[in-house]
């Protein structure tokens, strides 16, 4: 694989490749000059449509040699840099970088691909990998509904239209050419530029686009395949990129070709061999890239490493002193891993922990104050169809003075061709409450003197072990057993007044579960049964049954819905009403999960004081709608959400919430106000912090 007889292309076409792609464009651009005229754009966008309609194939299983290559300069930088996620390593030091990767894609059925990376060199420091998010830039499907995974709307895709102003014009008697740009607002969720299209069948040919997006400014350039093979994916893109943030600036020109006929074995993972990755690129360097890997070299020769040496001998410092190792470790291995997620992985298996200064994880509510969370994962493969995971989740609460962990083990594995999971799972930390035990102080007490505070809370300890076993692809069943131990938080005061300070439960748990149509509700019914035991543990009986939508419309929308209703069935003794699915959650996961389905100002002892519950959740999800259209500020914000939520308990009127929130690359925040039936009682507010999010 060394010799050039093997590269995509050979030594001659080096530049002939490169060349053609990006002068194609130019060239019709210098030809259309004087010979350009008016075309309708519904027509021609018209055939846009049909043409991608007519060609469309599943991608599911579709695999593609990619060869992709980055150039990093670095024209401004100060400390803050290192404070921004994956940038640690060019903070400091040299101010250009070169990376190239040969990967295999392949392809789901809803667009999105593996990337499998198989050779991977890079000038930067130790192997490291910086601005991951770009990889997401690489490949543009610009006719589905997104160009990006699930961000900027395509101007070629007919649900968008809305969104874009077009004009059209013909170059010649078989190319056009299409101008896009948004309709209403500039936002990060639209792009504007322009294409060349075929008259005859309605492909397009080249496009070419600007936006800006998660901190990143970039501008594309993408060839399409020809229209004989998948010619809905790329043959060629060339993007470059700007990032801005307080004072740094840095950009990166990424190019991508795809199809590369060099195919190699599945085992292959390799880092740091300059040999390899010279044999399977597809075309020459540029002079900026020659002149980066020219300065390695120098460096290289200057610490006389032998030539060929790959991995760790590639990375070392010219010249090294003593405390320099004291330094690596010190400031470098502790000083990313606080603002980085540490990651290691091989062939079967990976460790993850989140940073441990990070500001997405901080989130404000006016109910619980400040809260912050972390997460440990873990995950080994035994086969292909069996393994093993970890995903620990662990919380401070800033206003409760309250840790909390959560830790799921979890069995992942294939039943019947289906796949199945058995999980055992810890948590601690939670608060609940209960107004029973008061009641109960009262009756034994017999007095009507002012009772110590906090008599209603406990911490709650909990373990359960269930395993989910898939019947058909509509029905499948869980069953396993709960254990909880609740613990007074003011001990104290329930040993003086002769009450315990421990409940504990024992509960097998069974559940179904049916989506009886592919894309509808999911159907769950719950039951839970305390076993009476010895002096201490709740004998109860409750079911719960709730149903759940989360439906995907078009121009990334969706309209999230949630029904459920839970109640006992016996009460022996039931200081707890714990429900499953009507609970205060301590560890949210984020957007999609904390903000949709929850209620934001419903105080927390309500959760947990009524024999019953009737409760409904709507929100809908859309980028432009209203926030989007405020001058200067709307158009970083990508998406906004509104909110409706009822709850029907014993004891008091109907409550509901009617919400609205907005998510950008900056925070999230969710602003809500609270009802008694029609009678209106409070506002509240939500934030979380949503900076360097993807990266």
């Amino acid at each position: 694989m060394t010799n050039d007889a093997h590269r995509c292309y050979s030594g001659s076409d080096t530049s002939q490749m490169l060349s053609r792609l990006l002068g194609f464009t130019l060239v019709i651009c210098l030809l259309s000059v004087g010979t350009a005229r008016a075309e309708r754009p519904d027509s021609l966008l018209q055939r846009v449509y049909s043409y991608a309609n007519d060609t469309t194939h599943s991608l599911e299983g579709y695999k593609s040699n990619v060869y992709i290559k980055h150039l990093y300069q670095t024209h401004q930088r100060n400390f803050t840099l290192w404070c921004v996620p994956s940038m640690y390593a060019i903070a400091r030091g040299q101010r250009s970088f070169v990376s190239e990767q040969y990967s295999r894609l392949t392809f789901k059925e809803d667009g999105t691909y593996d990337n499998h990376r198989q050779v991977y060199y890079t000038t930067i420091p130790h192997n490291r990998r910086t601005m991951p998010t770009l990889l997401e830039f690489i490949t543009p499907q610009i006719y589905g509904e997104t160009i990006y995974g699930d961000h900027i709307l395509s101007p070629f895709n007919r649900y968008n239209r809305v969104f874009y102003r077009y004009r059209a014009d013909t170059i010649d008697q078989q190319v056009g050419r299409v101008y896009f740009r948004p309709r209403y607002v500039n936002n990060t969720q639209l792009v504007k530029g322009s294409a060349m299209v075929d008259l005859s069948s309605g492909r397009v040919i080249s496009m070419e686009m600007a936006g800006e997006f998660d901190m990143l400014h970039f501008h594309t350039l993408s060839h399409q395949g020809p229209g004989t093979s998948r010619p809905l994916l790329p043959q060629f893109t060339r993007t470059n990129v700007d990032f801005k943030f307080l004072g740094n600036h840095i950009s990166s020109v990424f190019e991508a070709a795809y199809n590369c006929p060099i195919t190699l074995p599945d085992s292959v993972s390799v880092r740091g061999d300059r040999h390899l990755i010279d044999s399977v690129r597809p075309y020459a360097l540029s002079d900026e890239e020659q002149a980066v890997y020219q300065h390695r070299d120098s460096l290289r020769q200057r610490s006389s490493t032998p030539v060929g040496e790959v991995d760790t001998l590639l990375q070392q410092e010219p010249v090294r002193r003593k405390h320099n190792y004291l330094r690596n470790i010190a400031w470098e291995k502790l000083g990313e891993s606080l603002i980085s997620s540490l990651k290691a992985s091989n062939e079967s298996g990976s460790v993850r922990l989140s940073p441990i200064i990070n500001p997405q994880y901080i989130s404000y509510s006016k109910r619980k104050g400040f809260s912050y969370r972390f997460k440990l994962g873990a995950e080994y493969h035994f086969t292909d169809n069996l393994s093993i995971g970890m995903n620990t989740r662990f919380g401070y609460n800033f206003k409760q003075r309250k840790f909390y962990f959560n830790l799921p083990v979890r069995l992942d594995y294939t039943y019947r061709n289906r796949d199945a999971w058995a999980e055992v799972a810890w948590g601690s930390g939670n608060r609940i409450y209960t107004s029973t035990v008061i009641d109960e102080v009262k009756r034994n007490t017999d007095t009507e003197q002012e009772l110590p505070s906090n008599l209603d809370q406990f911490d709650d300890m909990n373990f359960h072990a269930i395993n989910h076993l898939p019947l058909n692809n509509r029905l499948a069943i869980v069953g396993g057993v709960v254990f909880h131990q609740r613990k007074a938080v003011n001990h104290h005061a329930m040993t003086s007044l002769g009450m315990p300070t421990v409940y504990r439960s024992l509960a097998p748990v069974l559940s179904l579960q049916t989506r009886p149509w592919r894309k509808g509700p999911l159907f769950t019914i719950d039951y839970e049964w305390g076993m009476p035991g010895k002096k201490g543990y709740l004998n109860y009986e409750r079911w719960e049954f709730d149903a759940s939508l989360k439906h995907r419309l078009h121009r990334l929308q969706t309209f999230n819905l949630r029904v459920g209703t839970g109640f006992y069935t016996k009460r022996d003794r039931n200081y707890f009403m714990d429900y499953s699915n009507f609970r205060d959650e301590n560890l949210p996961e984020g957007w999609d999960d904390d903000w949709s389905g929850n209620f934001q100002l419903l105080e927390s002892h309500l959760y947990n004081m009524s024999d019953y519950y009737i409760r409904g959740n709507v929100s809908f999800e859309s980028p432009l709608m209203a926030a989007s259209f405020v001058p200067l500020v709307g158009r970083y914000v990508e998406r906004e959400r509104i909110y409706l939520s009822s709850l029907a308990i014993a004891h008091t009127r109907l409550y509901s919430e009617l919400g609205y929130g907005f998510t950008c690359r900056y925070f999230s925040v969710g602003l809500f106000a609270s009802f008694l039936s029609t009678h209106f009682q409070e506002t509240g507010a939500k934030f979380t912090f949503e900076l360097f999010r993807r990266w």
